[in-house]
């Protein structure tokens, strides 16, 4: 049986995070989430901890990274929380491109330092950094989404350089599409019957199935994998034309 681990998920609340964090629950982690509102959800199981974080509110974000490395001092750190402000480049607001960076790129970089003291000091840690198929290739409308993945795709490889040694593997899952209640928010299903005829496994992905692949990368069954940024997306990103079935 696994041993019990201490594990923090950012925006572990909904989606994929929700489904990661089960997955770590059911594994017999000790799970906490961060959400940005105030007070804890009525919702959340009495066994999931809350610590609120909010990237977009410096405040926050000290008293979140004091808290991890004083009191928290996570095993596993899940690097979840994000946003997507979509637009043309030539259109974006600056406030925009700074909003995307801070809550994608700066704010885990610093709750990542946080962590890295009680997993350094044991030799024995994992982080998971849930970067996009768009930290690996380009998306029109989506450059400052793009940049920041990308930096978090760098941040994972080069961490995952200087901390192997030490018994720290770092590593990032890229989804692809995913049935998400964003996702089915903002696509009709002809869109998402469009998507799906682009992926080669005919369909857009479950959160399950990231929270499952996220679930062994944080886990001692995981020894020498690192410095990697693994692709789910039913080999969307890998093929180049629609699927098409051929009996």
């Amino acid at each position: 049986m696994t041993a019990a681990r201490r594990v923090l998920i950012t925006g572990g609340g909904a989606g994929i995070g929700a489904a990661i964090t089960q997955a770590l629950c059911d594994a017999g982690h000790s799970c906490t989430i961060t959400g940005r509102a105030e007070s804890r959800p009525d919702t959340l199981d009495d066994a999931i901890g809350y610590l609120q974080l909010d990237y977009l509110d410096p405040g926050s974000v000290n008293r979140a990274a004091e808290t991890i490395q004083q009191d928290l001092k996570p095993d596993i750190l899940i690097n979840n929380a994000g946003i997507n402000r979509k637009g043309a480049m030539a259109d974006a607001q600056p406030q925009a491109m700074l909003d995307t960076i801070t809550t994608n790129l700066t704010g885990p970089y610093r709750i990542t330092q946080s962590c890295l003291p009680h997993m350094l000091a044991q030799e024995w840690g994992r982080i998971v950094n849930i970067t996009s198929i768009w930290s690996v290739t380009g998306n029109p409308g989506n450059t400052a989404y793009c940049a920041s993945k990308f930096g978090v795709d760098g941040m994972t490889v080069a961490l995952a350089a200087e901390v192997g040694h030490r018994g720290v593997l770092v590593n990032a899952v890229a989804p692809g599409y995913i049935m998400t209640d964003a996702l089915r928010a903002k696509y009709t299903p002809e869109m998402l019957a469009l998507v799906a005829s682009h992926v080669p496994v005919g369909r857009p992905g479950q959160p399950e199935e990231i929270a499952a692949l996220v679930a062994w990368l944080a886990s001692p069954a995981n020894s020498y994998v690192t410095g990697q940024n693994i692709r789910a997306d039913g080999g969307l990103t890998r093929t180049a034309h629609p699927f098409t079935r051929i009996d």
